[in-house]
């Protein structure tokens, strides 16, 4: 029986003796001549079960959640389910347990190390090159690495070989992209500002021009120099609604310039947009390459 239930049981049986006590003298005699009656019962019976009975119970209830568990937070193939429950009935010593988790920890690494290579691979060789590092020779030196065996290099001398090649890689890609800007400097259609910013009119605009803090409403889309798409208003459907202020260097400057109704495509050098760090998705020393549609100026 619910809580609630029992509560408002109890207040009713309460609140009757408290009305008979009150009117006990005018009916003392009536009350004398009725049969006596049975006390009210506030709980009902329950029956208890034995631990058994209830420890499997609680077994069946609890199952297809440890399923769901295994399956979609653990990540174990639907296939496999019995081999985990097999782990987690089966009688083993501290030690097999610490060995067994040894494993599992070496599998999750496995999983993690081929996520990792390829990304890994065009960032020493450049984009497009996945391939570019050995998974077994990488295994062959972490291993003997890790295990402490004799090894070709010293560590010092691995990390001067890794270092080496990711910045010959960097100054590679430094270089490139300012070797397009340099040829895209040429092109009659661009225009080329003293801040080193490019831009090219695609469509002219005959509307307001939004200062430093003019909120503007734009479409754009942004890619590398390869026409990898990093960012587009189009794809998602939405435009976007900024100041010039709050923007990198090269929109700040571009959105100054550009009359409402416009589309320009620019040419942005990494110095005004996101210079040697560059971010998650856009590497450092990055050209950057926005197609610019500037829709409402004000609010």
């Amino acid at each position: 029986m619910k809580l609630q239930t029992i509560i408002t049981l109890a207040l009713a049986v309460t609140l009757g003796s408290t009305g008979a006590m009150a009117q006990k003298a005018k009916k003392t005699s009536k009350k004398s001549a009725r049969k006596a009656q049975p006390a009210a019962t506030l709980i009902p019976a329950l029956k208890a079960v034995d631990g058994k009975t209830f420890s499997y119970a609680l077994g069946v209830a609890q199952g297809e959640s440890l399923k769901q568990y295994l399956v979609g937070q653990l990540g174990v193939d639907s296939a496999y389910v019995p081999e985990a429950i097999r782990a987690m009935t089966t009688n083993i010593s501290p030690e097999e347990r610490k060995k067994a988790e040894a494993f599992a920890a070496g599998l999750r690494i496995a999983e993690i190390n081929k996520r990792n290579l390829p990304k890994i691979s065009e960032q020493a060789a450049g984009k497009g090159d996945s391939t570019y590092v050995s998974q077994a020779e990488f295994e062959r030196g972490l291993t003997q690495s890790a295990l402490g065996t004799a090894t070709t290099l010293t560590r010092d001398s691995a990390m001067q070989i890794v270092e080496g090649q990711f910045q010959y890689q960097a100054a590679r890609y430094k270089q490139a992209n300012a070797n397009y800007l340099i040829a895209n400097a040429k092109r009659k259609s661009v225009t080329t500002l003293p801040s080193g910013l490019q831009y090219e009119v695609l469509t002219k605009g005959n509307g307001p021009v939004a200062t430093d803090s003019t909120q503007v409403e734009v479409h754009y889309e942004g890619s590398l120099i390869d026409g990898t798409v990093f960012d587009s208003s189009y794809k998602r459907g939405k435009a976007a609604t900024f100041r010039p202020d709050q923007v990198i260097k090269g929109w700040k400057e571009a959105l100054t310039l550009m009359p409402q109704g416009s589309v320009w495509k620019l040419y942005i050098p990494a110095s005004l947009g996101y210079g040697e760090r560059g971010t998650q998705s856009i590497p450092g020393n990055s050209t950057l390459v926005f197609t610019v549609e500037v829709i409402k100026v004000g609010k």
